[in-house]
């Protein structure tokens, strides 16, 4: 049941000046963007037009404080399908960004709770270096304390640092649409 007591009236202002595209009071609810997207065919409490108008309903905590907003992966399929240019990706994106200022630590532990970004285990790293040379997009480091450190940043929860570690130092949670390809979703 859908509570609209604790909303706020503005938050789709806030949304669009913290870098929420200006179309987003466009939707008209159409159905493209869910269409066509690969995380809402695996996880059913995901649903850009959802979230999209939850923004435009002003429920902010719920938004701000659930898991749903993180289990977007950001592939952009829904920007093009949109016939009102609301980039939905780019709302989430800056629901994400919101979180993040707001509360870092609590963002950097739904990313990895949802498969969305690799967290190293400073116990097991041996500072070999390997993930620093094998990452394409440059986000583990070594840090002065002797272990690496991946900068969530630059992580684009690709595996690969994972597979490589030879200390098995490198953990990545199952992302929602991969978790759904293991089991032959």
């Amino acid at each position: 049941m859908l509570e609209l007591k604790a909303r706020e009236a503005d938050f789709f202002k806030e949304v669009v000046s913290g870098g929420g595209p200006d179309t987003l009071a466009q939707c008209f609810r159409c159905g493209a963007c869910s269409g066509i997207c690969p995380v809402e065919k695996v996880a059913e409490d995901f649903d850009p037009r959802v979230i999209v108008h939850m923004v435009l309903l002003g429920l902010k905590e719920r938004l701000l404080e659930g898991e749903t907003i993180w289990k977007c992966s950001g592939c952009g399929s829904c920007v093009p399908v949109c016939p009102m240019d609301v980039k939905p990706m780019e709302v989430i994106k800056a629901l994400k960004q919101k979180v993040e200022e707001e509360a870092p630590e609590k963002a950097l532990e739904r990313r990895y709770h949802l498969g969305r970004l690799a967290k190293v285990d400073a116990g097991k790293c041996i500072a070999c270096l390997t993930c620093v040379r094998v990452c394409p997009f440059g986000a583990p480091a070594i840090v002065s304390e002797g272990y690496a450190k991946i900068d969530p940043e630059k992580c684009q929860a690709c595996g690969i640092c994972v597979v490589e570690c030879p200390a098995r130092a490198i953990e990545l949670q199952s992302s929602p649409e991969m978790t759904s390809m293991a089991i032959g979703g």
